[in-house]
């Protein structure tokens, strides 16, 4: 597969010193590497709980948006304002901001407490539309007295939290049965069915989003639908297409954002918004067998939305896990709060929203993920020209592929002949281990080593010239789903220490063995046990520093 190189400008005029300013300092990039971040700061987690340091910072500026969700009772505007952070979204503070620094989530679009079925079934039929305007215009008027604007709602930005839409079709059908649909829509077969409510339940949301953005300000200049993007939020079914088709199979994309009448991304909805924000909320937390992959699925919301759209990202991040009731608001692990604040940039984002639930912070909470967040701003502030003006994403491997084979993960941004890498192996065992990171692509290669879960930052002189081959898989297995017959081949080995794992999901092993080899091919049958339900198993190699897996359904 050849690497993959995505251009972005930020349309911005650079003055004459800055210029001078870029160059001089490339100068000194010759033939060398700058990697880290101010050797004059160092960074210390707070030292009591319910405590942010944003203070030990030094000022600092970003060439994206960064939007502050957090608890009031915890932000200093004045100071945040001076290292990274762009806006601010809670309600109740906002008047005390320039519009400038607004950003608004309205929430509760769908929901006028008054059993409309669009609030209660996700039915898009037999809602009275006055309940909803005026549950919209008590809203708006909240909005208004939210932001102190005497006429018109004054924010810069506006999300739409609506999120009431069934997602598969199967479901989708179910609604056949409600009281609420006309007989004619009844009547209609089922893939037609199908058809009537997504272009049905678009609607819903086109009206709920016109009803609002007539009443906004000119300066409201980023409207969008929280997780409403071309691609629909998955984390279970990243292997379940191939990158090229997450790329082109218009079936996978978000209805919601679907031009039906020329079958492709567009429609009302998507068209009223200026940016996609997509979402990358955690579920799983370390030593979990699923937490590890929190990086490549961070990165593959903002890959592939990018693929369909030419709009900007902002990517919705949370410090806590989600969804998952043995992790739900448990924070995420220090080295998952940083990479949040450097990874999307490499992505594509232009921006992050550092999201909060509602009155869910405290005073006797660790808040030191706001700091790693932070962090992770302020290492990337310092290669911040290598963003600025026009510069290439360099994807050398597919999110959806690092989803698969479990490697270290490394992005790179390339710009007038300089390349800056991040890089992390969020597959270590623990803190000690160290893997090497063989980093090609084109005339740019660099050997490096990962200890831990650290993430790497460098800076290095490059000049790219034409593309490498991915690298190819080590792993198959076959028949995939299997009846307990399971065969490896692995190719492509390493002289040395090779182990094989079949664990479940939840860490049981059901099959290990460890050798040392010297072949480069081995064909191994494998035969296991099967309970009477189908199992979702993990298949795992290690061969010595390089590890891939492979999932398996065992019927």
């Amino acid at each position: 597969m050849i690497a993959k190189i995505r251009k972005f400008s930020s349309g911005m005029i650079f003055n004459v010193i800055l210029i001078a300013t870029f160059f001089i300092f490339s100068s000194k990039l010759a033939n060398s590497q700058i990697c880290g971040p101010n050797p004059d700061f160092i960074f210390q987690t707070p030292s009591q709980l319910g405590y942010i340091n944003w203070k030990q910072f030094p000022e600092f500026t970003l060439p994206f948006k960064v939007i502050y969700g957090g608890g009031p009772q915890f932000s200093d505007y004045q100071t945040m304002l001076k290292r990274g952070y762009t806006h601010f979204s809670n309600p109740n503070y906002l008047w005390l901001l320039p519009v400038k620094n607004r950003a608004y989530i309205y929430y509760g679009v769908a929901f006028p407490g008054n059993n409309q079925p669009w609030e209660t079934q996700k039915n898009p039929w037999g809602n009275d539309l006055q309940v909803y305007k005026n549950h919209w215009d008590w809203n708006l008027g909240k909005m208004r007295s939210d932001t102190q604007s005497p006429d018109k709602i004054e924010t810069d930005m506006l999300v739409f939290d609506i999120e009431r839409q069934i997602k598969s079709n199967d479901s989708i059908l179910l609604l056949k049965t409600s009281s609420t649909i006309p007989a004619d829509i009844k009547a209609l077969s089922d893939q037609n069915f199908i058809l009537a409510y997504k272009k049905e339940l678009q609607n819903r949301y086109a009206e709920a989003m016109r009803y609002a953005t007539k009443e906004l300000s000119a300066n409201t200049s980023i409207i969008s639908s929280y997780t409403d993007s071309p691609i629909l939020n998955t984390f279970i079914n990243i292997q379940g297409n191939s990158w090229e088709e997450w790329k082109t199979e218009i079936a996978e994309t978000n209805y919601l954002t679907f031009d039906f009448a020329n079958n492709k991304i567009g429609g009302e909805v998507y068209n009223l918004q200026t940016h996609m924000t997509p979402s990358a909320y955690f579920y799983y937390d370390y030593p979990h067998i699923f937490a590890p992959e929190y990086l490549s699925y961070l990165l593959f919301q903002c890959e592939a939305n990018r693929a369909w759209t030419d709009k900007e990202l902002i990517l919705f991040v949370w410090l806590k896990y989600s969804y998952n009731k043995d992790f739900i608001h448990k924070p995420i692990k220090p080295w998952m709060a940083e990479a949040c604040g450097i990874f999307p940039f490499f992505g594509g984002a232009k921006g992050i929203w550092l999201w909060e639930q509602t009155g869910i912070l405290t005073e006797k909470e660790d808040l030191s993920n706001y700091e790693y967040f932070t962090k992770g701003l302020y290492r990337v502030s310092q290669y911040k020209q290598m963003f600025e003006g026009n510069y290439q994403l360099v994807e050398a491997i597919s999110a959806r592929d690092y989803n698969e084979n479990k490697l270290p993960i490394w992005r790179g941004v390339y710009k007038d002949g300089k390349m800056l890498v991040a890089a992390q192996n969020p597959h270590a065992k623990s803190a000690d281990d160290v893997v090497t990171l063989k980093m090609n692509y084109n005339n740019f290669s660099k050997e490096i080593s990962l200890k831990g879960y650290e993430i790497y930052m460098c800076m290095y002189d490059v000049n790219l010239a034409t593309a490498t081959e991915k690298e190819p898989e080590t792993l198959q297995v076959y028949p995939n789903p299997s009846e307990g017959l399971i065969n490896l081949s692995l190719s492509n080995l390493e002289s040395g220490n090779l182990e094989i794992s079949i664990k479940t999901v939840d860490g049981k092993t059901m099959y290990s063995e460890n050798q040392q080899i010297k072949v480069k091919e081995l064909e191994k049958t494998i035969y296991l046990e099967k309970n009477q339900n189908s199992q979702l198993l993990i298949v795992e190699i290690l061969n010595n520093t390089k590890r891939q897996t492979k999932k398996l359904i065992l019927k």
